[in-house]
């Protein structure tokens, strides 16, 4: 006999959970449907457990707040692009509640008590992984603050998300216990980081163009296609660049002042010579190239134990959200008048800085814990 408290959907609890996922999502159930489904979802639960014969201890259950995230996201999976009669027909039809009923109670008992998890050195809930999406978080919240027609203040904001969620992405990974797949996205951050660096210090003509030249990108089936080969070869021509590729990728480096001139010196149109030496990260790109081992399967990347990885990429994960931390704190200083919570940007340019030293405190005991 199975015996467990599986909670009763209640105000308190179901619809808080039933709110928490709208806010997050933007899309709001009917709640009615929302409630029999968790009471259905629920029983079947129950009987699959039987069926496999599966005993849990009480506190071993599915708790309610997961039954509701099950069935909130299997609706919205099968109706969020649907128009809203549609949805309430479905909502009301026996066979798509049949359907929900089944899959996400099977859903449950494999994804809950038949998966085989990991091991993980930390967990979404422990400090140094807490304080870190903390940071973003707040970061997140507050460029989400600005209003305006201002191309350049919208187009850098938009590069600053990105650099916050890969970092939530990062963390996220790390917490489950995948480090080796945290490092190869920490790579991808490092390039982002390193375009924040050289953009954000850059005027509005610089920004211009580095989107102008974005186009490049997307030439493959574009109707613009021809007229973007010719303008590459042309461009390729002007600044005596053969590889073409290598244009594509880094060529917009010759619009900064200053790099043309030192193209084939200091400079060169690769990320290492290029980029990367541009934004003043030089001296870390040792990390960079151990991280791009990491993409390709190597009896390296097997010898190394899952610490290695944890710890390196906390710290270059720290490195890099400083740096990006800088850059937030100059857009916000410059766009404090387009933002709809002024004071909130004036909060974060004062307190931001608190939480990156959370993060510091909490890498020291980390340095500790998995010495070198």
């Amino acid at each position: 006999m199975i015996r467990r408290n599986y909670g009763q959907f209640s105000r308190t609890d179901g619809i808080a959970q039933i709110t928490r996922l709208a806010r997050k999502t933007g899309k709001t159930p009917d709640k009615e449907f929302m409630r029999a489904m968790y009471y259905r979802v629920k029983e079947r639960y129950k009987e699959e457990l039987q069926k496999r014969k599966i005993v849990l201890r009480q506190l071993d259950a599915v708790r309610l707040d997961e039954i509701v995230s099950y069935v909130f996201y299997y609706h919205l999976f099968h109706t969020a692009h649907l128009p809203q009669p549609l949805v309430a027909q479905l909502e009301g039809d026996e066979n798509y509640r049949g359907f929900l009923v089944r899959d996400v109670a099977v859903y449950m008992v494999i994804n809950e008590h038949l998966n085989v998890e990991k091991l993980s050195n930390t967990s979404e809930y422990s400090p140094e992984i807490a304080a870190y999406n903390m940071a973003c978080s707040y970061s997140l919240f507050v460029l989400g603050s600005f209003r305006g027609e201002n191309r350049r203040m919208n187009g850098i904001n938009n590069l600053f998300k990105k650099a916050m969620i890969t970092i939530k992405s990062v963390i996220s990974l790390l917490a489950g216990g995948n480090s080796c797949d945290a490092v190869i996205l920490w790579r991808h951050l490092h390039e982002l980081e390193c375009v924040l660096l050289v953009l954000n210090n850059a005027d509005d003509e610089m920004f211009f163009k580095y989107i102008k030249h974005m186009e490049y990108f997307n030439m493959e089936g574009s109707p613009n296609g021809e007229e973007l080969q010719k303008r590459l070869s042309e461009e390729c021509k002007q600044y005596g660049v053969k590889e073409r590729n290598a244009f594509i990728n880094y060529g917009w480096l010759l619009y900064v002042p200053g790099f043309k001139e030192e193209v084939g010196k200091e400079y060169r149109l690769n990320f290492k010579e290029g980029l990367q030496r541009l934004a003043g990260q030089g001296g870390r790109h040792p990390a960079y190239a151990s991280a791009s081992k990491i993409l390709h399967p190597s009896a390296w990347v097997v010898t190394i134990r899952d610490d290695k990885f944890y710890k390196f990429t906390l710290f270059e994960l720290y490195r890099s959200l400083t740096n990006i931390v800088e850059q937030i704190k100059l857009y916000v200083a410059r766009y404090r008048e387009s933002s709809i919570k002024a004071s909130e940007c004036d909060n974060y340019l004062k307190s931001i800085d608190g939480y990156m030293n959370i993060i510091v405190r909490n890498n020291k005991i980390i340095a500790v814990k998995y010495p070198d």
